[in-house]
């Protein structure tokens, strides 16, 4: 008997920097593959065609997989558009080969999914597995009967209700474990793969912008952790750069998580990989997933830092999207813990949420600044995901409104394909002028505090003087608008922010060799200080701002130097570190209330260890991609004694 074959489609952009050229392996289709694999049925029936886990050439990829019998599509914001071409273009060519559609981006939700994309014969609603194989089994026969499709039965909806939750992830295998990738890691020896883990499936909030929830149900079950040790074993003996752990709240079973972690930092130590690591932290905890992201450090492997992702603080926003965070005190706790132990700490707001106001938005950063958060925030503009209650019920009862913007994703304009993400630019509360105003704020917040350009003055300022985040730094913007080379930048920060909310795109300006998309513009600014050797002529313009306030002339000298040597300078890359002595040892004063007057001498160390061989272009790009992990700032630490003279 001939068997059918079926190919997979998951491609997504480079990941990081070009000199990585890393790549994800296609973890979604692996995970349903490997599944409906492992029954004789399907052996005996079924044999793999392709795997497409980048943007290949359409007409190349599509004449290929025409031959095929099925066709199989992950589909997500990063690849839909490209997706959709394909898909559409295999129908063309062969009318007769099954099209299948899954992941959170199709519609599912609207009455016209077939007459938009009539080339979809089924779609999978929710997780695939079990769906898949069922498919499979009926393979040529009808489907009504197996839950969890939608069908298009010319151009009308033939709905199969909602599939089963996988309660038993035991049966679930390894797509790393099973082989499922080996061809084409053995075919791209050239490939720096970033590696997808699942240790548990499932996430307790229903946070109303996301559709993780939605689509995994509430519960969260658990996956073996014999399986997790083998597959951890699997990405570092085929040196995996990077490893993504995709639970909704690692960390949310301590005493589990430590062992995984153990397990991560026993490969790493053995085989040298994967080298970075992200993941979405537990929200509702504080020393157990500290404890955690140390362990990290403590082994001398690099960092994933901590990640608290709030969105925002407003208590009306946050009764909005459904979302409950810790106590204010407690936040407050958890960073001065991160900051005492040397975790890099990370806080994530969304912009353009329910509810926001301009007041509200701004009272987000002076909150978190106050509570110890300072050079790990990262701002996201709020996104309409397809199958999201913000995106199905919420919109009109707040009067939302999008965009599609098409060069959020980095890496984006390498290919002729746009993909497009629909982003909030105006809602009840938060008009589309004073969203421009918010963008703007954001880019200035950035390029000051943010990237750690003024942080330390801001951070003296507040406990010397009392002196709140909100009115120094309001004064400072007034003072930098004097400027002729910042308010320029401001204005150009302006008029990129106004064409990405109209256009789409702020049309992909390169700063130093570094191509920038619309989320870069936050820290566009940092970037041209950097390329062009601005940041100490820019603290020296600052601490002009600061001889308004009633210091010592010595202890502003002192507040200056600490200031430009606490940023990483591009010029001192081969000199790090660097010692100077203080007069006022400020960095104790602000972090463990030593005395002020006592003299000290410093040393100002690279924030990692990797090369200092760089070139301007890979030095932004880390600036940028390295943000989270501490990249832009230099680490101080105190010598045993002050020296007579500075080395």
């Amino acid at each position: 008997m001939t068997k059918k074959i079926i190919s997979f489609v998951q491609p997504n952009f480079r990941v990081g920097p070009v000199s990585a050229n890393a790549w994800y392996l296609p973890y979604s289709i692996g995970c349903i593959w490997s599944y409906a694999n492992q029954f004789e049925s399907i052996q005996q029936r079924f044999e793999i065609g392709e795997i497409i886990f980048r943007r290949d050439d359409v007409e190349t990829t599509a004449q290929k997989l025409a031959l095929h019998d099925i066709v199989a599509f992950s589909t997500y914001i990063w690849n839909k558009n490209y997706n959709y071409s394909l898909a559409q273009r295999i129908k063309e060519i062969n009318p007769s080969c099954v099209i299948m559609f899954g992941g959170p981006e199709p519609p599912v939700e609207k009455s016209y999914i077939f007459e938009r994309y009539p080339f979809m014969d089924l779609v999978m609603k929710k997780e695939g597995e079990l769906t898949l194989h069922a498919l499979l089994e009926n393979f040529g026969g009808t489907y009504d009967h197996i839950p969890g499709l939608l069908i298009n039965r010319g151009g009308t909806i033939v709905d199969t209700g909602d599939c089963e939750r996988i309660d038993d992830l035991s049966n679930m295998p390894s797509p790393y474990l099973s082989g499922v990738f080996d061809r084409i890691v053995a075919e791209n020896p050239d490939v720096s793969w970033a590696g997808t883990l699942e240790t548990n499936r499932g996430c307790p909030y229903q946070c109303t912008f996301c559709d993780w929830g939605g689509l995994t149900y509430n519960k969260v079950k658990k996956y073996s952790m014999d399986k997790i040790k083998a597959e951890l074993k699997w990405f570092s003996e085929h040196h995996c750069g990077s490893l993504y752990i995709a639970d909704a709240n690692f960390g949310i079973f301590p005493e589990r998580d430590n062992v995984i972690v153990d397990a991560i930092i026993e490969n790493v130590t053995l085989h040298g990989y994967p080298k970075v690591f992200n993941m979405t932290w537990a929200k509702n905890k504080k020393d157990d997933v500290v404890a955690l992201a140390r362990k990290w450090i403590d082994a001398g492997v690099l960092s994933p830092g901590f990640t608290m992702s709030v969105q925002s603080l407003d208590d009306v926003v946050l009764d909005n999207i459904k979302r409950q965070n810790m106590d204010m005190n407690k936040i407050e706790s958890m960073f001065e813990l991160c900051e005492r132990v040397g975790v890099p700490v990370n806080t994530e707001l969304i912009l353009g949420l329910p509810g926001e106001t301009p007041a509200s938005w701004r009272n987000n950063f002076w909150r978190l600044f106050d509570a110890g958060n300072h050079t790990g925030i990262d701002v996201y503009q709020a996104q309409m995901l397809e199958n999201a209650e913000m995106n199905l019920t919420q919109r009109p009862l707040f009067k939302m409104k999008s965009v599609t913007i098409t060069d959020f994703i980095r890496n984006s304009h390498e290919d002729p394909i746009i993909e497009g993400f629909d982003v909030v630019v105006s809602t009840n509360t938060l008009p589309l002028d004073k969203m421009l105003e918010a963008m703007v704020f954001n880019w200035f917040i950035a390029t000051t505090h943010i990237s750690g350009t003024t942080t330390w003055m801001a951070r003296f300022l507040r406990k010397y003087l009392d002196l709140s985040y909100e009115d120094f730094y309001t004064g400072l913007h007034k003072f930098l608008l004097q400027d002729p080379w910042f308010a320029n930048e401001q204005q150009q920060a302006r008029e990129m922010y106004n064409n990405w909310s109209s256009k789409g795109s702020i049309g992909h300006p390169s700063v130093g060799g570094f191509v920038l998309t619309g989320e870069t513009v936050l820290y566009i600014t940092k970037l041209k200080l950097c390329a062009e050797d601005r940041l100490e002529w820019f603290v020296d313009l600052v601490g002009e701002y600061l001889k308004q306030y009633d210091l010592d002339p010595v202890l502003i000298e002192d507040l200056i130097e600490f200031q430009k040597l606490s940023v990483l300078n591009f010029k001192h890359l081969k000199q790090y570190p660097l010692s100077r002595i203080f007069q006022h040892n400020i960095s104790g004063y602000i972090v463990d209330d030593e005395e002020l007057v006592d003299a000290v001498q410093l040393e100002f160390v690279y924030p990692t260890n990797e090369s200092r061989d760089l070139d301007m272009a890979t030095f932004l790009q880390l600036m940028w991609y390295g943000r989270r992990r501490g990249f832009p700032v230099t680490k101080v630490r105190k010598t045993s004694q002050p020296q007579l003279t500075e080395s």
